[in-house]
């Protein structure tokens, strides 16, 4: 698959990946759109998949990309996140996950986080969080806080990453909370923020979230809503906008 990161301003050594691709509850989606919101990140590119259906995702009277790519600061930590509320189709996960090693090989990303769910039959009320890695010993100790997971299965572009970085030597992890499989958590999503803050300092308020993951939630659920509609639409030449 031909797929390119298209990046406008340069990225500093020892950068943070955080990744958050649609998974189980949007945990993953929800975290990652979140942590750039409240941290004012700055949208710095996309990736651009040609076979893509052309669509194009209106939020706040703004286009924005399938695929953005953020960037912000926090304390010496530069993190990048990758970030899409779109499904991603089996064909091209491969592609995407090679092509984000290779870019965090390239800018020598210190290390790749992947923010995913763990379905649960229930929603817990306060979700656990796990962690799995390509490389144990680099995160052992700055994961402390959470729990090793020792078997399951991870799949997706979460999984892709585990693979792909460590053929390229980079140190990649998938942090996972608990999270119901059949609708969009915000409240796993929020378990999964506050780890985050804890293993690297980001303080983001997830109070918020944790009021109005309803409103959050449905915000989300509408714009994947819509993205569905727009690729049927796409496959129907007449048909060319849905509100």
């Amino acid at each position: 698959m031909n797929v390119e990161i298209v990046v406008e301003k340069p990225i500093p050594r020892n950068a943070i990946i955080l990744e958050g691709f649609q998974g189980v509850g949007l945990v993953g989606t929800l975290a990652a759109q979140y942590i750039a919101d409240q941290q004012n990140a700055e949208i710095i590119g996309y990736v651009d998949v040609p076979e893509f259906p052309p669509i194009a995702i209106l939020v706040n009277g703004k286009v924005r990309e399938p695929i953005r790519i953020y960037k912000f600061k926090k304390g010496t930590n530069t993190f990048v996140v990758f970030e899409s509320e779109l499904p991603i189709p089996q064909k091209f996960v491969n592609s995407i996950a090679r092509e984000i090693a290779n870019f965090a090989k390239k800018n020598k990303v210190k290390e790749i986080i992947s923010l995913e769910g763990l379905a649960v039959p229930k929603s817990p009320s306060e979700s656990k969080v796990y962690w799995i890695s390509n490389n144990k010993s680099k995160f052992e100790k700055k994961f402390k806080s959470v729990q090793l997971l020792k078997s399951g299965i991870v799949i997706g572009v979460s999984a892709a990453l585990l693979i792909q970085s460590k053929t390229r030597k980079v140190p990649a992890a998938v942090l996972m909370a608990e999270a119901h499989a059949d609708f969009p958590d915000g409240m796993a999503a929020a378990s999964l923020i506050k780890a985050i803050n804890k293993i690297y300092g980001l303080n983001v308020d997830v109070e918020p979230l944790e009021k109005e993951s309803k409103r959050f939630e449905e915000k989300v659920w509408q714009i994947i809503e819509k993205a569905k509609q727009l690729k049927q639409a796409d496959e129907r030449p007449n048909e060319t906008y849905i509100g």
